[in-house]
């Protein structure tokens, strides 16, 4: 298994994913700059009313875009299909069928807020000479599942909008996701896009205890199947956090678990790049600026085909494992790092919530372990702890992973589980590149102390 973790970045950049896989890497990130209807590169927003503009003159106005997308998301709110597809261009019929499944969709999950919210804006909104416009318009799918999200959080779409003349309505011709801000890396394309609501033909919604499993009509039996273990693991985690964690850090009580038959599937939901975990958390910023809560929810995503969905045990190890993280991801101060949140930090507190009732020779990653304290790997072990640049190298990912592990047990003998919460959460909160040593000043020891103790511990678990 392997996890990466990118740096959260608001305002500028949105969450990376947290992932639980057997071998290669799991990252997922999202640019995503705060609300606004200021119009996109290359195009000037238009006054207004379009005051002194020829009468013939075609032009898009923020205001006229606003009103657009106050009257869909009231149509979606008040259970209007009709009008929720009337924006659509009724010469193309696969589109506005889409829409309509997508109206469905969204209707059956349990959100306490949906409202749609202009981001930016490219190509000509204008033409003095009454000639009709097209162009995009990135807009943001605000919404809060219910006694879930913290904060409500956004999706990105791209929507294509005709406007053919000065009086004319604006026609959406086509939608797509939305791509960051900034891209380049290897990040998801889009922001947070696609839902499970827009591609697949229907929604399983599941309840399990406090949180929800979101399937496709094929796999309804099986989130049935599975809801009561990820209601176990919810439950379970939480006992942890709450006997544990400080008590006025503020984290979710249920969780959105959506399961993918595949690895295409795992990385075709809520983003959209290559996957390789077994599962996945996908933490999204809060909706707006300002607060403490700089990530108002997340989603995770499983993988029914993986070595996990075998048995209970092992869906309930990976429910444990991406609750964790999903747990937890409301603590981020989201500030900019280089390298982001040590892994060791991230995937070692994951694991180790999702196994802590086993022996350490029951962990998965164990014959890997010994593996790398007898020098058969790509590197040997030098009792130092993983650090991010060497996280993913050749094959040391899962000898990494369960060194994570192997120090958040070494911390719950030493100090107790109390103090791995606390350290995790001073991890969480401060800045990136802090967060190792916000750990270690929780506990009250240096780096160097911690490593030379922690590489005893390491050699008397595996030897």
């Amino acid at each position: 298994m392997t996890l990466g973790v990118l740096s959260l970045v608001l305002v500028i950049a949105a969450g990376a994913g947290v992932g639980l896989v057997l071998r290669d890497r799991a990252s997922t990130a999202a640019l995503d700059p705060a609300p606004t209807g200021a119009a996109g590169e290359g195009q000037a927003s238009p006054g207004p009313s379009g005051q002194g503009q020829d009468p013939n003159a075609v032009v898009v106005t923020d205001e006229e875009i606003a009103a657009l997308l106050k009257t869909h998301g009231e149509a979606l709110n008040s259970g209007d299909a009709k009008a929720f597809t009337s924006i659509f261009d009724r010469g193309n019929a696969t589109l506005v069928r889409d829409q309509a499944r997508l109206f469905a969709n969204l209707r059956k999950m349990p959100l306490s807020q949906m409202s749609y919210e202009t981001l930016r804006r490219n190509g000509r909104a204008e033409d003095n000479f009454g000639r009709g416009v097209t162009f995009t318009q990135d807009v943001a799918f605000v919404h809060r599942f219910t006694g879930i999200d913290l904060k409500p959080v956004s999706e990105w779409y791209r929507w294509t909008i005709r406007k053919a003349s000065a009086d004319a309505p604006l026609v959406v011709t086509k939608v797509a996701g939305a791509p960051p801000s900034i891209t380049g890396g290897e990040g998801s394309k889009t922001v947070y896009y696609p839902g499970p609501w827009d591609i697949w033909p229907d929604v399983a919604v599941v309840k399990a205890g406090t949180s929800v499993v979101l399937a496709r009509p094929e796999d309804a039996a099986l989130a049935k199947r599975i809801a009561p273990t990820v209601a176990e693991a919810t439950t379970t985690d939480l006992d942890f956090w709450r006997r544990n964690g400080p008590p006025d850090a503020a984290v979710p009580i249920g969780f959105v678990v959506a399961l993918a038959k595949g690895q295409a599937q795992l990385g075709s939901l809520f983003r959209k790049e290559k996957a390789h975990e077994a599962g996945v958390s996908i933490p999204m910023p809060s909706w707006g600026s300002g607060g403490s809560i700089r990530i108002g929810g997340s989603r995770i995503v499983l993988d029914t085909t993986s070595s996990f969905f075998a048995d209970t045990a092992g869906i309930r190890e990976v429910s444990q494992h991406e609750i964790a993280h999903s747990l937890v991801a409301s603590l981020d101060s989201a500030e900019f790092s280089l390298f982001g949140k040590p892994n060791w930090v991230v995937e070692g507190f994951a694991d180790y919530v999702a196994t802590r009732h086993q022996r350490v020779a029951q962990v998965r990653r164990y014959q890997q372990g010994r593996a790398y304290l007898a020098g058969r790997l790509a590197r040997p072990f030098d009792g130092r702890l993983p650090d991010n640049v060497f996280w993913e190298y050749k094959n040391l990912i899962n000898a990494h992973y369960f060194m994570g592990n192997l120090a958040m047990r070494f911390i719950a003998e030493k100090y107790g589980e109390r103090e791995v919460a606390e350290g995790v959460a001073a991890a969480y909160k401060a800045r990136g590149d802090d967060s190792e040593a916000a750990l270690f000043e929780a506990l009250g020891v240096s780096k160097a102390e911690f490593e030379r103790e922690w590489a005893a511990f390491v050699r008397r678990q595996l030897a």
